[in-house]
């Protein structure tokens, strides 16, 4: 249903054809099919199944299921079999290799969910995770600055990767570009979620054993605790599939509540960095903080300015993210000094 959508996302008279042949499919696939469009008739739709009765009907939970489930066990099997069978260090293989699990899991439901099936695309996507994985655990097990920054920057490698499935190799597709950010926070969102309701349930069951007499404990969390890890990107990912709109209020709320105090911290900060007479450029660890406030800057302004009715943006909050993003550049300049003095 989803691709018949996209066909005839600007036919109404075939919109229409497709919502009476299967109501509830429609109503489930449409706001996901639409995600990157904001055409009247596309606002016309979100209007009148928002009001309507169809949407109030749950979706199968079988819906990928079946794939989840699958790379599910790949992902657990990838967390323990090489510490087990290699008997590697837990610590030193989950700081390596847990990253590029968790991203590659996620890179490969979206390859399954857009039907990703040439073989050139799969093996851009494939090999250079390959290559990754080969690089980190060929690097020295000593915590040399090069092991450290490879560590640091492979997430976010495999978080390109990732975004190539995401868009599916359509680079020119702006609308679902941009959407990949705000995507990643309605991403963040749902996994954060899960994961405090996994480590209720980890509580909950460790406290139960001691009860009894049963540390538990270590044996759960280098078990359980690992494998959940891994796996929750992906399932959140088929939530957010199956509930399509389910975080899509919250991530912008979010933003805007810690608009304010972002803004705060970087002009304390700002004031700090401009008095202290400290030498960044002999600094290394600022300017990966730095990268991490450009980061966060960039994502508050992307799901601040993410609400699918961009009038009901209010201008304080435009202002904020316009102050914010000043302050924010101001403190680049303290940065770019310091890269070009080292």
């Amino acid at each position: 249903m989803k691709d018949q959508i996209r066909q005839h996302i600007h036919d109404p008279e075939a919109l229409e054809s497709l919502y009476r042949r299967d109501k509830a499919a429609f109503a489930r696939d449409f706001p996901e099919a639409s995600r990157e469009i904001d055409t009247e008739l596309v606002k016309f739709w979100r209007i009148r199944l928002k009001n309507g009765e169809v949407l109030h009907q749950p979706p199968g939970l079988k819906k990928g299921l079946t794939e989840v489930a699958i790379i599910s066990v790949i992902l657990a099997f990838l967390v323990k079999l090489p510490v087990e069978l290699l008997d590697l260090s837990p610590e030193e293989y989950f700081a390596r290799n847990l990253p590029v699990i968790l991203l590659a899991g996620l890179t490969a439901w979206f390859v399954l969910k857009n039907q990703i099936t040439g073989w050139k695309q799969i093996l851009t996507l494939a090999l250079p995770v390959v290559a990754l994985v080969v690089y980190l655990n060929l690097l020295p097990a000593v915590d040399a600055d090069t092991t450290v920054l490879a560590k640091i920057h492979a997430p976010l490698f495999m978080a390109f990767i990732f975004a190539l499935a995401y868009i599916s190799f359509e680079f020119r597709n702006t609308k679902k570009v941009s959407g990949f950010l705000r995507y990643c926070g309605e991403l963040i969102t749902m996994s954060g979620l899960l994961a405090i309701a996994g480590a209720i349930l980890s509580a909950v069951t460790i406290g139960l054993f001691e009860i009894i007499g049963m540390k538990i404990g270590e044996v759960y969390m280098q078990n359980v605790g690992v494998v959940g890890a891994a796996v929750i990107p992906v399932i959140a990912a088929w939530l957010i599939d199956l509930y399509p709109g389910i975080t899509e209020k919250v991530v912008p709320v979010i933003a805007r509540i810690f608009t304010p105090l972002v803004l705060l911290a970087a002009i304390i900060y700002l004031a700090a960095i401009s008095f202290s007479g400290i030498s960044l450029s002999a600094n290394r660890d600022f300017l990966l903080v730095f990268n991490l406030l450009l980061i966060g800057v960039m994502a508050i302004v992307v799901f601040s300015l993410s609400e699918p009715d961009v009038s009901q943006v209010r201008k304080l909050n435009v202002i904020l993210l316009f102050l914010l993003t000043v302050v924010t550049l101001l403190i680049d300049l303290f940065a770019l000094a310091a890269i070009i003095t080292r």
